[in-house]
């Protein structure tokens, strides 16, 4: 099932970022009614049909009439000034991309982007999920000396929180 992480409008297009079996990308022309995703597909999918209909639902980033460079880049822009979001986002990627992650790289990155953002919003409630996606990225790349680098980070912001009052 298709997951959509976030949609950027800019002008008459739309772009997003799907999570399903892999990340695709996805941009859709408001005017045209043609699409793109980088699906096996290539558009008119599922993938952009999740990004129309959060779209729709008003769901989206509006970036004016700027096409942009990177609009992942632009979408992160907006998903920083929302923290909870921007850790939801990120829990999400960091789910899927243990499931395909062969070098480890990816997911370390997005790990340690959820334990900056649970640091900053005090969402305790993330240490339990991000505690097993370490243990699941520890049992794949046990032999990697970043994952003692990557416990201790986590060790440093759970002691951190639970610190912290309620």
């Amino acid at each position: 099932m298709a997951k959509v992480l976030w949609v950027l409008k800019s002008g008459n297009k739309l772009y997003s970022k799907v999570l399903d079996d892999y990340p695709y990308y996805v941009e859709v022309d408001l005017f045209s009614d043609k699409s793109l995703c980088t699906c096996p597909l290539g558009g008119n999918c599922e993938h952009v049909a999740a990004v129309r209909d959060a779209y729709e639902k008003g769901l989206h980033f509006d970036a004016g009439n700027v096409e942009p460079m990177n609009p992942e880049a632009v979408a992160w822009d907006y998903l920083s000034r929302v923290p909870r979001l921007a850790l939801e986002v990120t829990i999400a990627e960091l789910f899927s991309s243990l499931k395909r992650d062969e070098s480890g790289s990816e997911s370390a990155m997005l790990f340690l982007r959820a334990l900056r953002l649970v640091r900053e919003t005090g969402a305790r409630e993330y240490l339990y999920p991000l505690g097993e996606a370490l243990e699941e990225y520890s049992s794949v790349f046990h032999d990697y000396a970043l994952v003692t680098g990557l416990r201790k980070a986590y060790r440093v912001v759970k002691n951190t929180l639970e610190k912290e009052p309620l």
